[in-house]
């Protein structure tokens, strides 16, 4: 009885396993880019943070597209938009959680300068916890869930880069 049971579950976890990944479903990672330009020019304002710009270098080496001088695309970051601001409020006037909010507005262009697109927007917003006792760990708890922000929309950034720049 009890290697038929362990049979069943063995036999039930292969057949939900194989009729998963027979269906295309992935678990989240790296997230290949569609099929568009190979390389790009970069365009960013002398204004860029610092942690933008290595971000979306970062993300268009992992889709293994060049950042050129004179490529046959330009990405143009056309205005960053960061924000910081409280939520809540505890009994005594404190501030018990932030808002932070990222925006970046972009557009893509051809080697002529010639628009691809009109510019896109993409943005995201986090709430978190502060703890004015624990400042310093409120501080870095800010920094890394500001790391992950650049890092969700430069890789929305880079999908709309490869959907719009794919061969048709």
């Amino acid at each position: 009885m009890k290697n038929y049971r362990f049979f069943s579950t063995f036999l039930s976890l292969s057949l939900i396993t194989l009729l998963l990944s027979g269906c295309g479903f992935k678990l989240r990672g790296d997230v290949e880019a569609l099929a568009g330009a190979k390389e790009v020019t970069l365009v960013l304002k002398k204004t860029t943070p610092i942690q933008l710009q290595q971000s979306l270098e970062r993300a268009f080496k992992q889709q293994n597209i060049a950042l050129l001088e004179n490529a046959p695309y330009r990405l143009v970051i056309e205005e960053i938009q960061e924000n910081r601001r409280s939520i809540t409020l505890d009994r005594k006037g404190n501030v018990d959680e932030y808002e932070l909010l990222l925006l970046i507005a972009f557009s893509v262009r051809d080697n002529n300068d010639k628009l691809i697109s009109s510019p896109l927007v993409v943005r995201t917003e986090r709430i978190y916890d502060y703890n004015a006792d624990a400042a310093t760990a409120s501080f870095l708890l800010e920094q890394e869930i500001r790391e992950e922000m650049w890092d969700t929309l430069t890789t929305r950034i880079v999908k709309q880069f490869s959907a719009l720049t794919r061969e048709k």
